[in-house]
């Protein structure tokens, strides 16, 4: 009888002790969403996926990276394009952060990066600033702007709006003229996380300003 209360002791121990840890377990911080978008034209398809991570929940520290295709129904050449951004990322002030790392460009291949990044969200509005330097010969300045507005229209409905735009600009002293850009814009709707609507590109590329112009579709999910 004497063993049968120690075991019922014990197993009493184990099981508040138990209770305790998971108690003190420290909340975990929710990570950002990944957004991933499709858009679908006339002419062709663009897709692009953002990652924005902390290595963790008190990190300073994290990777920001961007992978954008461009491809044309018909293999045009010219407006067929891959871009891949990796980037480490050190915070110095609330939303902004110091920037180093490569891009990836079908067109002109691999460029070290370095620059600054500025960030800023709530619950309906997103805005992000990228600056800096391709750290090659050719010194292109080039900066990444996006605005995102998602006000409640009811429920788990919501109105999607985006604005996004890129412009490089090749600084050499022998060569200063630009070197690529495009504005993108979205409008539609969201339930949950998922988004659709109407969406324009405009697109431009090289120092001649070859442009393009497409209408299409978007649709798009938080991951």
């Amino acid at each position: 009888m004497k063993r049968y209360y120690m075991w019922m002791l014990l197993l009493a121990i184990v099981v508040l002790g138990s209770n305790e840890a998971v108690a003190q377990q420290p909340e975990v911080k929710p990570t950002a969403p990944i957004p991933l978008e499709v858009f679908l034209g006339g002419e062709g398809f663009t897709s692009q996926l953002v990652l924005d991570r902390k290595f963790g929940p008190d990190s300073k520290l994290g990777f920001f990276g961007l992978t954008y295709i461009n491809a044309n129904y018909e293999n045009d050449g010219e407006f067929q394009e891959s871009v891949n951004l990796s980037m480490l990322k050190y915070d110095v002030l609330k939303g902004v952060s110091v920037l180093a790392g490569s891009m990836y460009n079908s067109h002109w291949g691999f460029r070290p990066f370095a620059g600054a990044q500025y960030a800023y969200h709530t619950r309906t509005f997103m805005g992000m600033l990228t600056s800096g330097f391709h750290l090659t010969a050719t010194k292109n300045f080039e900066t990444i702007a996006m605005l995102e507005y998602r006000p409640v229209i009811k429920g788990d409905w919501s109105l999607y709006s985006r604005v996004q735009g890129m412009y490089s600009h090749i600084t050499t002293t022998s060569s200063n003229h630009h070197d690529r850009s495009h504005v993108y814009g979205r409008l539609g709707v969201s339930f949950k996380n998922y988004s659709f609507g109407a969406a324009y590109n405009y697109d431009c590329y090289s120092p001649m300003k070859i442009t393009n112009n497409e209408f299409g579709i978007f649709i798009g999910v938080l991951m």
